[in-house]
C-alpha cells in the first residue's frame, strides 16, 4: 500500500522524506512490533488464526489492557499519542476502561532550542526576527510534539503569542501515517471480523485531524469564524495576525488572565461562581445549537477568565461542524425525548446519520424506551448531562451503532463543559442553562417560513427522485436484456467457514499421510528382504524410520485436535 501524499514547500524536508524511506519504514515497523510484544500485544503476529484470536480476546478482556495500551502508544511516539487522544473522543467505539486511560495521554515534548525557534521564525516571516518583534521571550509558554508557543512583543507594541511548528513535524507525521495505514490493514487482515473497532476508518479519520492540525492557516480560519460568531458577547477570541501567519507559524493576540484549571472557586463570591460557570456552559451550548460550529476540546487549559471577567477560548485545532440538517435532526430528537417516544427517538438518531443492523431494531427501541422512562421520573437536578450521554453512548456501543464522528466529539464537548461548570459551581444545573437554546431551536423549527422552506426542500428532493427513477429502471432492464446484470452475494460467516475447512483439510492430509506411512512401514517390516537393521530391535532401518515419522505426524494431529477443544 502506498503512503499518503503530502505536499511540502521545503526542499530539504522533501529530500529527507524521499531518502531511505523504505529502510526507515522497515526499521519503524520493526520498532512497532517490539513495542507491541513488550506490552503484551504479540498475539497480533501469531501465525495461527485460532490461537491469535483466542489470545486477543483474553488480552482485550484483561483488567490492565487499557494501561498497557496507553503505555504502548506513549512508547510509539507523538503521532501515536495523538491517535490515542482521538480515540479518547470516541466513547461510542472504545470501552470505558480503555477510554479513561486514553484520556490521560498528554502531548508534551522537550522544548526546541531558542536558536532553532529564531531560525524557523526568520524563514516563515522572510525577514530577520528583530525587524518584526521588539521582544521575544526565549522561555516557551508550552511545548508539544508539533509546535511550540512563545510570548512576544511586536514592533507596534502589541503583545502576541506565537506558535511555531517543529522543523521535522511534517516529515515524521507523514512517515507515521503511512505506517499506521499499513499496520491498520495488517491488523484488519489478521483479526478480521473479530475486531470490534474499524481500525482503517479510525486511521483515515485521524489523518484528516492531524493534517488540519499541521496547517495553522486552518486554525486561523477557525479562530476568525469563532470571533465572528461571538461578536458582541462576553466570549473573547484572540485576534489573528493574518499578515504574519503561515502554514507553520500562527501569530495571535496574547490573552491575559487565569486559566480555568487555576481558578480557586472559594476565592470567588457565590454570585461570581455562578456567573463564570454559566458563561462557560452557555458558550458550548451556543456553539453547538446556534452556530453549528463548536470547539472540540474545551478542557480547562483552553479557557481563560480575563481580568474583565470575560471568557477567552484558545486552541482551535480541533473543531466540529453541524449542518443545518443536523441541527434540525437534533431538534426532532429532543421532541421525541420530551414525549418519551422511543421509536421517534430512534428515527431522530437515524436522521443524524446513525446506522445499525436491522435485526436489532426491536431490542434497540426497547432499550431506548427503558432509558427514557428511567430519567423521566427524575427532576433535572437529580441527573447530570454526563450520566445521560454516557448511558446513551453505552447503548450505542452495545449494539455497535455507527455514529458519525462529529457526534461523539459533540458529546465529549458537552460532557467536558458540564464538568467544567460544576468544578466552578457544583450547584449549577446545566439543563436550565441549555433550556433557552433548545426552546429557540424548537421554535425556529416550527416558524411558518422554516416549515414552508423545509416543505419546498422535500418537494424538490422527491421530484429529483421521480426524475431519476425512469432512467435507473431503464438501465436495469437494459442490463437484464443484455445478460450483464450482476448480483453480488456477501456471506458474513464465509471467511470463518473457509478457515475451518482449511484446518480440517490440513488435518485430513496429515492423517492420510500418517496412515500411508504406517501401512507402508508395516509391509516393509513383514516382507524383510535383507539390508541394515536397527540394533537391539531387529527391524529394518527403513521400516523403523517410517514408523517413527508416522508416530510423529500422528502426535501432531492429536495435539492440534486437543488444542482446538474439539474431538
Amino acid at each position: 500500500m502506498s503512503g499518503p501524499t503530502f505536499r511540502t514547500d521545503d526542499p530539504a524536508e522533501m529530500g529527507a522524506g524521499v531518502r531511505d524511506r523504505s529502510s526507515g519504514n522497515l526499521r519503524r515497523f520493526s520498532q512497532i512490533g517490539r513495542v507491541l510484544f513488550r506490552h503484551g500485544f504479540g498475539f497480533v503476529f501469531d501465525a495461527r488464526r485460532g490461537s491469535r484470536e483466542s489470545k486477543g480476546v483474553r488480552e482485550v478482556l484483561a483488567p490492565n489492557f487499557g494501561v498497557r495500551f496507553r503505555r504502548a502508544l506513549e512508547d510509539l511516539g507523538p503521532t501515536f499519542v495523538k491517535f490515542g487522544q482521538l480515540l479518547s473522543t470516541r466513547p461510542d467505539v472504545v470501552p470505558e476502561n480503555i477510554l479513561s486511560e486514553l484520556q490521560r495521554l498528554q502531548d508534551t515534548a522537550s522544548p526546541m532550542p531558542f536558536e532553532t525557534v529564531e531560525r524557523l521564525l526568520a524563514r516563515e516571516l522572510r525577514a530577520p526576527v528583530g525587524e518584526v518583534f521588539e521582544e521575544l521571550d526565549p522561555v516557551p509558554l508550552g511545548s508539544a510534539s508539533i509546535g511550540q508557543v512563545h510570548r512576544a512583543v511586536l514592533k507596534g507594541g502589541e503583545t502576541v503569542a506565537i506558535k511555531v511548528q517543529r522543523p521535522n513535524a511534517r516529515r515524521r507525521v507523514e512517515s507515521d501515517l503511512s505506517l499506521m495505514r499499513d499496520f491498520a490493514a495488517f491488523i484488519d487482515r489478521r483479526l478480521g471480523e473479530r475486531l470490534v473497532l474499524d481500525v482503517r476508518g479510525l486511521v483515515d479519520e485521524f489523518e484528516g485531524v492531524i493534517r488540519r492540525e499541521l496547517d495553522y492557516t486552518a486554525e486561523a480560519r477557525a479562530a476568525r469564524r469563532f470571533a465572528l460568531n461571538f461578536e458582541g458577547t462576553p466570549v473573547v477570541i484572540p485576534r489573528i495576525y493574518t499578515g504574519l501567519s503561515t502554514r507553520r507559524l500562527l501569530v495571535m493576540e496574547y490573552v491575559r488572565g487565569t486559566r480555568f484549571h487555576d481558578i480557586r472557586p472559594l476565592d470567588l463570591r457565590p454570585s461570581e461562581r455562578r456567573r463564570v460557570a454559566e458563561m462557560g456552559a452557555e458558550a458550548i451550548f451556543e456553539m453547538a445549537f446556534e452556530h453549528g460550529f463548536f470547539h472540540g476540546d474545551p478542557h480547562p487549559g483552553n479557557l481563560i477568565l480575563t481580568p474583565e471577567g470575560n471568557l477567552a477560548l484558545l486552541d482551535f485545532g480541533m473543531v466540529g461542524f453541524l449542518s443545518r440538517g443536523d441541527v434540525e435532526a437534533l431538534s426532532r430528537l429532543f421532541i421525541s425525548v420530551i414525549n418519551r417516544d422511543a421509536a421517534a427517538a430512534l428515527r431522530g438518531l437515524e436522521s443524524l446519520g446513525v446506522r445499525y443492523p436491522t435485526e436489532v431494531r426491536g431490542d434497540l427501541i426497547q432499550n431506548i424506551g427503558e432509558f427514557l422512562h428511567k430519567y423521566s421520573g427524575l427532576s433535572v437536578g437529580e441527573v447530570t448531562l454526563g450520566q445521560a450521554l454516557s448511558e446513551l453512548i453505552s447503548i450505542a456501543r452495545r449494539y455497535r451503532l455507527r455514529l458519525p464522528p462529529v457526534f461523539p466529539l459533540l458529546a465529549k464537548a458537552l460532557i467536558t463543559a458540564e464538568g467544567l461548570a460544576r468544578s466552578i459551581d457544583p450547584t449549577i444545573n446545566v439543563y436550565e442553562v441549555a433550556r433557552p437554546y433548545t426552546r429557540r431551536l424548537l421554535l425556529e423549527r416550527f416558524r411558518p417560513e422554516n416549515v414552508r422552506e423545509s416543505a419546498e426542500e422535500r418537494a424538490f428532493e422527491y421530484a429529483r427522485y421521480f426524475e431519476a427513477y425512469p432512467e435507473q429502471l431503464r438501465q436495469i432492464m437494459a442490463e437484464v436484456s443484455d445478460g450483464e446484470l450482476e448480483v453480488r452475494l456477501r456471506h458474513g460467516g464465509l471467511d470463518e467457514l473457509v478457515g475451518e475447512v482449511d484446518v480440517l483439510a490440513n488435518r485430513l492430509v496429515f492423517a492420510v499421510v500418517t496412515g500411508a506411512l504406517l501401512i507402508g512401514s508395516s509391509m516393509l517390516g513383514a516382507f524383510d528382504l535383507g539390508g541394515p537393521t536397527v540394533p537391539y530391535i531387529g527391524i529394518s532401518v527403513v521400516s523403523f524410520l517410517g514408523f517413527s515419522l508416522s508416530v510423529l505426524l500422528g502426535m501432531v494431529v492429536i495435539v492440534s485436535i486437543f488444542r482446538s477443544d474439539r474431538l
